[in-house]
């Protein structure tokens, strides 16, 4: 099982007269839709209807590299000495790095790996498949995989890697983790508070909580002004 990074939103399918397009979008992207201005929900419908570049689709995960050294490491035991090592070729390719775009997404992943040490080194985790798990409502599907999925004791525990912007409510986050956790719903049994989202530049760790209850009505109203504006472009 397993929490994004850059936001992204892409759709591949065209509706038939009288039909709604079912409308795929990440969950950090639904979340910065849902709070943000209009002039940032329209942004996000030209994202989804006219995506240009491969970056305005949900990608690969941004902190691939990390999450497999992380993987790694509690696999062989919390073994620092492969710890070690791959920090250093990892490194190694930041500072060899022949593009910003390349080099930043290698700091980045630095920056989680170490980041990640700080709180969690001595987590005697089990590391388990992350599932792949989406949320539906009217026609929009959310993307919910997590990035990390680990099992601690008999507790499965999700987590999402990312930054936080500048300003942001931490209602945004929350967002994205009551829909992981409405994903996972008849599928993984789980708490709220086992989800959570690891911000590597700060070392903060948001969890989920019971209370993000009052967020439901709040994603099924996202889900359904998202299709409206989706539907009133295509008609």
């Amino acid at each position: 099982m397993g929490l994004s990074s850059p936001q992204r939103c892409t759709t591949e399918t065209t509706p038939r007269f009288g039909e709604s397009m079912e409308i795929k979008i990440s969950a950090r992207a639904f979340a910065e839709f849902v709070f943000g201005s209009p002039s940032k929900k329209s942004a996000t419908v030209r994202g989804i209807l006219r995506p240009r570049s491969p970056e305005t689709q949900i990608p690969r995960r941004y902190y691939a590299r990390a999450i497999r050294i992380i993987r790694a490491y509690h696999k062989r035991g919390n073994s620092q000495a492969y710890l070690k090592d791959e920090l250093a070729k990892l490194s190694e390719k930041w500072q060899t790095a022949e593009t910003r775009q390349s080099r930043t997404q290698l700091g980045m992943n630095l920056m989680a790996i170490e980041a990640y040490m700080k709180l969690f080194a001595d987590r005697t985790w089990r590391i388990t498949p992350c599932p792949r798990i989406h949320y539906s409502s009217h026609s929009v599907r959310i993307s919910a995989t997590p990035d990390l999925a680990v099992a601690d004791g008999k507790r499965i525990r999700l987590i999402k890697l990312g930054v936080r912007k500048e300003k942001e409510i931490e209602d945004v986050v929350r967002v994205m983790l009551r829909v992981i956790y409405q994903a996972c719903e008849g599928q993984i049994e789980i708490a709220p508070e086992d989800i959570a989202y690891f911000d590597v530049s700060t070392g903060e760790v948001i969890r989920g909580a019971r209370s993000d209850l009052r967020l439901a009505s709040t994603i099924e109203g996202g889900c359904a002004a998202l299709q409206d504006l989706v539907d009133k472009k295509v008609a």
